[in-house]
């Protein structure tokens, strides 16, 4: 068996070098680009006058408009504020566009376009650029005219529809998930577009719709209704699973929840000696997987009956563990923080923040053997970087700095 890959090593990150321009806003895209400045790559974030939207989103933490959630999802990337209305402001841009191998944007289809910094703009200046753009339902299509967000895009996928309890209402997941599945799927293809440069040397546009990305994720229901004509329609969730039937979530005593899960009939005969229930077995109503799809409602009952009788999470997890059965307690988000483990294995890593002192933050959870995936510095304040930027990257000298600012094409 080979060692695990350390969660960082003295190697440098494995996108070290790799230049980013993040003309995004709000989740998705910033998102896409700290997961590539956690994994190495020189990322420059443009902001407008006054900031990100996320900036307004508590929790603040200092008197420069800082937020948690602006700085969960920027931190390690420059920050540069531009006026991209405004002809030195998109001048600028485009300098830096020329300069990077990537850039990230997830404006409304067509709003970077209008601006004169579409991908036709920015591959005039440098023909090799990556253009990844990530919008709710994509640049063309029947709904791409349509405008939305991430609560959209989780609505019309069909995902949000198989949260249902029973006949209950459909409910959120508990986190922007199509902003976070668009950023993840964004990081993946531009891996794809970087790949395939090196051996043609030719940059490409890459259209990412959330709709897209999350209806892609959904297990077994679309196949289920495809191979059926829309015979068979994937049942809610809840907290009872339509199809790998027992598996769920039940309440104990304690009032805590126990996650369980098994599938086939093998699993099913443990559960019912975990039980000390051996009728079930003998029931025709749950003798084999079909019989069990069908008899959902009376098996969780059982279930759950005999779940309550557990004085807490850990005896019912600890009696089927006993016999070969996979439980755990539902854990809050607190406990994960608590917990050494994502720590040791660097899905969590300390940032100084200025003013809060040393805080964990989430980072890209990938492991790799020789590199570092690590966070960078804490995000800052809004253009904390313009001066630096403009001077380091595109080469300009102080007077010319100062007419941009004075002209209020950057600040």
């Amino acid at each position: 068996m080979s060692e695990p890959a350390p969660a960082a090593t003295a190697g440098p990150g494995p996108y070290a070098g790799l230049r980013v321009l993040d003309l995004s806003h709000v989740v998705a895209g910033p998102f896409c680009t700290r997961l590539r400045a956690d994994l190495g790559a020189d990322v420059i974030r443009v902001e407008r006058r006054g900031g990100d939207l996320m900036r307004q989103t508590p929790v603040y933490f200092d008197e420069d408009n800082n937020s948690s959630a602006f700085a969960q999802y920027n931190g390690g990337k420059r920050l540069i504020g531009i006026d991209l209305k405004a002809g030195a402001g998109r001048e600028v841009a485009l300098k830096l566009a020329a300069w990077a191998d990537v850039v990230v944007e997830n404006l409304r289809p067509g709003a970077l376009d209008r601006l004169g910094l579409g991908y036709v703009a920015l591959r005039a200046r440098n023909p090799r650029v990556i253009m990844c753009s990530l919008s709710t339902f994509g640049a063309f299509g029947p709904l791409s005219e349509l405008s939305g967000f991430g609560l959209v895009a989780e609505a019309y996928s069909g995902l949000m529809d198989l949260t249902r309890q029973d006949d209950g209402p459909p409910t959120h997941f508990g986190t922007v998930l199509s902003d976070m599945v668009s950023g993840v799927h964004g990081l993946a293809a531009i891996g794809a577009a970087l790949y395939r440069r090196a051996a043609t040397g030719e940059g490409t546009h890459i259209d990412i719709s959330a709709h897209d990305a999350l209806f892609s994720m959904i297990d077994q229901a679309p196949a289920m209704s495809a191979f059926t004509g829309g015979q068979r329609q994937m049942g809610g969730y809840g907290r009872r699973h339509a199809t790998s039937v027992p598996s769920g979530v039940a309440r104990v005593a304690s009032g805590e929840y126990v996650a369980y899960g098994m599938t086939g009939d093998a699993l099913f005969a443990r559960m019912a000696a975990a039980m000390e229930q051996p009728d079930l077995l003998e029931d025709d109503r749950f003798a084999t997987t079909e019989a069990r799809l069908a008899n959902t409602s009376a098996l969780y009952e059982r279930i759950e009956a005999w779940a309550a009788g557990f004085p807490d999470a850990e005896a019912m997890v600890a009696r089927m563990a006993a016999f070969g059965l996979t439980a755990a307690r539902v854990r809050s988000v607190q406990e994960n923080l608590d917990d050494p483990h994502l720590r040791e294995r660097g899905a969590l890593q300390p940032v100084e923040v200025d003013g809060v002192g040393e805080v964990l933050m989430q980072t890209a959870p990938y492991r790799m053997a020789g590199c570092t995936v690590a966070p960078g510095r804490a995000a800052g304040r809004v253009g904390a970087d313009t001066d630096a930027v403009l001077r380091d990257v595109l080469g300009l000298d102080e007077p010319a700095v100062t007419n941009l600012r004075e002209a209020g094409a950057v600040h």
